[in-house]
């Protein structure tokens, strides 16, 4: 397989605006940009590699599709009194003023084609809630792209909430591998999700007059942001982790074992206030054609939203505490319905799988399989591999140092790995169709 590297980059970004009919710099000053961004990612502070967000914005139409009314918390560009020279050692400063979960550096080129920096961008923390799956809403942010640089040699490039690429050193993805809607993975995570349906089902069938209609791929999407949110969470910390997800008790060490079901529980009581609230407002004013809304029915949406919100809340209290588990030697062990059994666990498993399969796509199909050694993986990875191999429906989830989140599981007599899995939410919120319970 061929490296590839900054140049090829550029062409995908380049394509990229062109097919949404945006002008580009062209694949030149693409890779001129890039490369910057690439050798200041290359730097270290304080043994850390710097992280930065840099947005191609023009300083003379900086906001072209300024809504009417924004809300109070959409970015702004404050700009630098002088432009700063758009070169590694300007930016590695910069760097240090722009942490990329709160800002980011607007940068643009002159007539002759030379980039600097001209300004630096707020609230970037509402589009990174978002991006994390920690809120539903939030502005795109500024300019033609952005590129992030999440670590050493490693840059992802953003178009409005949309992913465009990522260069992971040599390896140029043009797309990721959305596990949780089709496939294997989604197989494996059925079983709970079909307990939390059930259990939504049985609060509120009284509300509704035969199934739960169109709300199965709502509460779908809920559950598995949830998941996505564990995981973007332990990768979060920079020092690896790994959750396994399993019925059986076997062949595991659990040297701290705990019942944590408050997860569950939490997401079963937000289901249920969400279609409580929506349903009782559809029967009681929408579905009679009211003219107005009664005092009485408004204040009780009015507390109907504020218990949603606690729900929330509580979901993300639950999210931090089991992923900080992580942060102990082992592995965190999950039942499918995502309660937590124990954490710093040792997978027990001996037996190495032959050989593994890295799948490129959601499903298994042997002509986007590469056959890969198991023993080129780390320890961590090793031994989910024993355990998955050994335990047909188990899943597990192995997230590096370097923040690269894999999963994997065995089909039929393969185990299969998948890597540049679509934890974020890259994409405007969509409805999939999924099995859903009570129908």
């Amino acid at each position: 397989m061929r490296r590839q590297s900054i140049p090829d980059l550029a062409e995908v970004v380049d394509a990229h605006l062109k097919k949404v009919g945006t002008s580009s710099p062209g694949v030149r000053a693409l890779t001129e940009l890039l490369e910057v961004v690439h050798f200041t990612s290359l730097k270290n502070e304080e043994a850390r590699p710097l992280q930065l967000r840099v947005a191609l914005v023009n300083p003379d139409d900086p906001d072209p599709e300024r809504p009417p009314a924004p809300r109070p918390y959409r970015w702004e560009i404050i700009r630098l009194k002088r432009p700063v020279p758009f070169d590694v050692a300007s930016l590695a400063k910069l760097a240090k003023a722009a942490d990329p979960w709160s800002s980011s550096l607007a940068v643009y080129y002159n007539q002759s084609g030379q980039f600097f920096v001209w300004g630096l961008v707020d609230q970037t923390v509402h589009f990174n809630t978002r991006l994390v799956r920690e809120s539903e809403s939030g502005y795109p942010p500024p300019g033609l792209f952005q590129v992030v640089a999440n670590g050493t040699a490693d840059l992802t490039v953003y178009r409005e909430h949309s992913f465009v690429a990522r260069l992971a050193q040599d390896t140029l993805l043009k797309r990721q591998n959305d596990l949780f809607w089709l496939g294997p993975v989604t197989e494996r995570i059925d079983a709970g999700m079909q307990v939390y349906l059930d259990a939504v089902w049985r609060r509120v069938r009284h509300l509704l007059p035969r199934n739960m209609g169109t709300w199965p791929p709502f509460l779908a999407d809920v559950w598995i942001s949830t998941l996505c949110r564990i995981l973007i969470s332990i990768q979060r910390y920079r020092h690896g982790g790994a959750l396994l997800i399993a019925t059986s008790k076997g062949d595991v060490d659990v040297k701290y074992r705990l019942d944590y079901r408050r997860l569950p529980k939490a997401l079963t009581n937000l289901g249920e206030q969400t279609i409580r609230t929506r349903e009782e407002i559809i029967t009681n004013h929408l579905g009679q054609k009211k003219s107005s809304v009664p005092a009485k029915l408004y204040l009780e949406e009015s507390v109907s939203e504020n218990d949603i919100e606690n729900y929330r809340n509580e979901i993300t209290g639950c999210v931090r505490f089991i992923s900080s588990l992580s942060c102990v030697d082992g592995l965190i062990l999950a039942a499918p319905d995502l309660s937590i059994r124990g954490f710093g666990v040792e997978i027990r498993t001996k037996q190495d799988p032959k050989r593994a399969f890295l799948s490129l796509r959601p499903t298994v199909n042997s002509r986007t399989l590469i056959r890969v050694d198991p023993s080129s993986y780390g320890t961590r990875h090793r031994s989910m591999m024993r355990y998955c191999f050994a335990h047909p429906g188990s899943l597990g989830f192995v997230i590096s140092q370097d923040g690269e989140i894999r999963a994997m599981t065995r089909v039929g007599a393969q185990l299969i790995i998948w890597e540049n899995i679509e934890v974020l939410s890259v994409m405007e919120p969509t409805i999939r169709k999924r099995r859903g319970a009570g129908s």
